[in-house]
């Protein structure tokens, strides 16, 4: 049992336990589950200001020209997106084999999908020489 980091929230906490309490995780691993737990707390943040609870993301302003009050909310909406996102990033780059099968998802590298090869060693469009191809087949 990995000891939960500092920090982190219940559901940052909830999150780190029930992975790292089922796997044995390597360093980088570890890196990547506490950010999608920093994540996680973010999100659980980001859900109640988007209820209604404008104590967690949200400030009273004093406008200097009046005596108003103005309540500001930074897109909350969209940041939520982009942690979720983020947090699902984070989640599938720790590459947890499946429970029933064991088996890990397929390891893409730094450039995921992007980077295709070819059978023999080329990458894919590499540009080569026509005299080379032509002496190489025959």
């Amino acid at each position: 049992m990995t000891a939960v980091p500092l920090g982190l929230g219940s559901g940052g906490r909830e999150l780190w336990t029930a992975i790292a309490d089922d796997y044995e995780l390597d360093p980088t691993q570890k890196v990547q589950l506490l950010e999608a737990c920093r994540a996680k707390d973010r999100l659980d943040k980001l859900d109640g200001l988007l209820r209604g609870d404008v104590s967690v993301w949200a400030r009273l302003t004093h406008r200097l020209q009046t005596d108003d009050y103005e309540l500001k909310i930074d897109a909350a909406l969209t940041q939520a997106n982009a942690t979720a996102n983020l947090m699902k990033q984070l989640l599938a780059a720790l590459r947890l084999p499946d429970p029933k099968t064991g088996k890990r998802p397929q390891y893409r590298g730094p450039r995921g999908a992007q980077a295709p090869s070819v059978p023999g060693g080329r990458k894919a469009g590499t540009v080569t020489n026509l005299r080379d191809r032509l002496r190489d087949s025959g």
